[in-house]
């Protein structure tokens, strides 16, 4: 009787970890996404707003960050400009806080991932620097929405050191694992069944066209517009021509880079300025994130189980979105919006990036939990072979606790566009700008805001979808 006391609790435990556990991040966001396709940006800003208050502290940071875009989204600047601060000041709170070690630290290899704090992506960081420079245009104030861009391009600078020390502590941490006595993760790298299975996680992103690592284009076209805009000396025109062509380097030959290249050469050179409309399309939804269970080798663990299935999670990418917008004047050409930023790519390259350390981690941490839930049934055999009751209990026991802990990691801003894109164009006589989707006879008229430099902001959140239209002026 003594003997099934800790196996009853362990089933408990096991049991409360299973049902706590369970809801992924997908499954939290699903009211979320739903109004946020629908292009309720009201309810879907509600929805986050209130989950941010309410929020653990393990992803506080993602709900601010959805609240910010979904405020945004909905019209109001406020909330956007406040639930994005809160979202920096945890970034930077963070970013003094030390990285955990899988190699050594238990609490870290036997818990479901998603209980540890989620510090947020560096395209995360990129993007809500973005948005507040966005936040702070909207405002009309350009200074502050300078500084953002700033903090915006710092960021990708400092994401490309973060992520070659990310592979030396992977490597260092599969490296300490084995020589411990622990999961021999290299080994399990180079078995040829988990190879082929691993290629269920990368394969979505084969044939992809990636940008450099960590750059975002938009940001960088963003900056360039700013200046162009808005110069306060002749060097901020110089610099726009720089930030033109960097975002051609980026994304290859484009006639609406080099328009926007060639109006900034000739400003430059002192010919009269005269009134520009830039459109920014944001269209459709980044990728969210699945489960997929994969076959990993449990060497040196059981020689009755060679293989144990791990949980990684992939990039799930949303195809429905309207593929560009149509802007015209009263009786002028139409000009068509062109992409200038597919975040796919971003999110993708940066997942790619990170697979070797998130494969190093799930080998360490499912090779450590396989090994619990076997040394738990083997010492209840050894403590009572005749026992069916307990034996029985054992296997519910480590079954419920690898499928409580054995969970991917699905947490991933889910309110960002699938692309931006954008066009510009002389400001009509009239101020009045028509909009429609690309292939589309009904437009819709905006009235354009008194000024020499304008931008109309579009937002769309799916094919076919709302569209929420801001303008406002670049000085």
């Amino acid at each position: 009787m003594k003997n099934r006391l800790p196996i009853c609790w362990l089933l408990s435990v096991s049991l409360a970890l299973l049902f706590s556990g369970c809801a992924t991040y997908t499954d939290k966001t699903k009211n979320l996404r739903a109004n946020w396709q629908m292009g309720n940006y009201q309810g879907a800003s509600q929805i986050a707003a209130d989950a941010a208050s309410k929020s653990s502290s393990t992803d506080v940071v993602l709900w601010d960050l959805e609240a910010g875009a979904t405020a945004r989204a909905s019209g109001n600047t406020d909330a956007s400009m406040a639930s994005l601060n809160a979202a920096d000041k945890l970034f930077d709170y963070w970013d003094t806080q030390p990285d955990i070690s899988i190699s050594r630290e238990t609490a870290s290899l036997l818990v479901n991932p998603t209980v540890l704090p989620y510090r947020g992506e560096d395209h995360d960081r990129i993007m809500e620097s973005t948005y507040q420079a966005l936040n702070y245009l909207q405002l009309g104030k350009y200074n502050e929405a300078r500084v953002e861009l700033t903090r915006a391009l710092e960021r990708q600078r400092t994401a490309l050191q973060n992520n070659a020390a990310r592979i030396e502590k992977a490597q260092q941490a599969a490296a300490e694992s084995a020589q411990d006595g622990g999961y021999n993760a290299q080994r399990a790298q180079q078995d040829p069944h988990f190879q082929q299975q691993l290629q269920q996680i990368t394969g979505p992103l084969a044939g992809m066209h990636f940008y450099s690592n960590y750059v975002n284009p938009f940001t960088t076209y963003l900056q360039g517009v700013c200046l162009l805009a808005n110069p306060q000396s002749a060097a901020d025109l110089e610099s726009a021509r720089v930030d033109f062509e960097r975002v051609r380097a980026m994304i290859g030959p484009n006639p609406a880079i080099d328009a926007d290249d060639d109006l900034a050469t000739k400003t430059s050179n002192g010919a009269a300025w005269t009134p520009q409309t830039w459109v920014i399309f944001e269209t459709g939804t980044a990728p969210d994130k699945e489960e997929v269970r994969i076959d990993i080798p449990v060497f040196l663990v059981s020689r009755d189980v060679p293989y144990f299935g791990a949980a990684f999670p992939r990039l799930r990418f949303n195809g429905l979105f309207d593929s560009a917008l149509v802007a015209q004047a009263a009786g002028g050409v139409p000009l068509r919006t062109t992409l200038v930023c597919d975040m796919d790519a971003v999110i993708g390259l940066e997942f790619r990036n990170e697979m070797p350390d998130l494969v190093v981690k799930t080998l360490i941490s499912s090779g450590a939990k396989a090994a619990a839930a076997f040394g738990l049934h083997e010492a209840a055999r050894a403590a009572d072979k005749h026992n069916d009751l307990l034996n029985a209990l054992t296997q519910v026991t480590g079954l419920a606790y690898e499928y409580a802990t054995n969970r991917a990691d699905l947490r991933t801003w889910v309110t960002l566009p699938k692309q931006f894109q954008f066009c510009r164009l002389p400001t009509p006589a009239d101020r009045k700008l028509y909009l429609a989707r690309d292939g589309s006879r009904e437009s819709v008229e905006v009235d354009l805001p008194p000024g020499p430099a304008t931008m109309v902001y579009v937002k769309s959140s799916t094919a076919g979808g709302h569209l929420a239209i801001t303008t406002f002026p670049l000085r």
